[in-house]
């Protein structure tokens, strides 16, 4: 009996032992397991984290971006508000002058001193904004609305008016009649071309420039001047309607706007009896007309 316990101990042991053999590897690969899905938990709760910080920006930088798009707009209804008040300004003047003066000649000249003039006095008050605004970043958007179109941005680099010649089509469809230098009709010479067109048609731009002068103006009926640049002017007159605004700017071919019926003033009769309605054109060069036969193109121009 002395040698049983002994015995009955070893077996129990090992009995242990093999149970312990068993489950521990099982034990270790749950463990493992475990190990595992808290590591994958870990990198989920991470990019979960990380998401939620990246739509946090996201949503701030829509915030901002929303901020500074309402500013913009805020600025720019500012800026055309003000162009608006302008330009109806600018209308008042030219009305003016034009009720003062006697001629084309003297017309033209008071127009250019007027816009001289309220150049010089927008260039003042631009520079008297700047200066207040300086270090005030809240006025970053109005500057950036009312800043120029970059010359880069432009469609094409501007054309001199004298580098044209044998360039410009006819501002409406129709021929030339009359031209410069021959008989008006009334004892006189003509200082420009008189083109006979069609009822209703778009009379376009010959050249960009700025229109100097839109309106009614002694017997030209309404009357369009052009500012082309480089001491040129295009003066227009016949149109029963004008589509753009004294100070605008317009590009060569923009349409500016549109011929009547057969003007009583002004008319060529057909030998089927029917009024055309006739739009004049004239060129001035440092407040003197000049020949636009030079200007026009090829097809226009009535040379060989």
């Amino acid at each position: 009996s002395g040698t049983t316990a002994p015995s009955r101990m070893a077996l129990r042991t090992d009995d242990s032992a093999i149970l312990l053999g068993a489950v521990v590897p099982e034990l270790r690969q749950q463990t493992d397991s475990l190990l595992a899905d808290l590591k994958e938990q870990t990198r989920i709760t991470a990019s979960i984290e990380a998401e939620r910080a990246r739509l946090t920006a996201a949503v701030g930088d829509q915030t901002a971006e929303k901020k500074r798009l309402g500013m913009l707009l805020e600025a720019k209804q500012k800026l055309e508000a003000d162009t608006q008040t302008q330009m109806a300004a600018e209308k008042q003047r030219s009305e003016a002058l034009a009720a003062k003066a006697g001629s084309l000649k003297e017309l033209i000249a008071s127009l250019e001193a007027q816009a001289d003039k309220s150049r010089k006095a927008a260039d003042a008050a631009k520079a008297a904004e700047q200066k207040t605004a300086d270090g005030d970043k809240t006025s970053a958007p109005a500057e950036l609305a009312s800043l120029p179109v970059p010359e880069s941005n432009q469609l094409a680099a501007a054309v001199p008016f004298s580098a044209l010649q044998g360039q410009i089509a006819l501002p409406v469809t129709g021929r030339i009649k009359r031209r410069f230098g021959a008989d008006d009709g009334n004892g006189a010479v003509m200082l420009g071309d008189m083109v006979a067109t069609q009822s209703g048609a778009i009379v376009t731009a010959p050249a960009d420039g700025n229109v100097l002068y839109a309106g009614p103006f002694r017997s030209y009926g309404q009357l369009l001047i052009l500012n082309a640049g480089d001491g040129y002017h295009v003066v227009l007159a016949g149109m029963s309607r004008i589509s753009v605004a004294t100070g605008q700017s317009v590009l060569a071919g923009e349409p500016i706007g549109a011929m009547g019926e057969a003007r009583v003033a002004s008319t060529s009769v057909s030998k089927n009896g029917n009024a055309t309605p006739e739009l004049y054109v004239e060129f001035r060069k440092d407040g003197k007309p000049v020949d636009p036969a030079p200007w026009w193109a090829d097809r226009f121009s009535g040379r060989t």
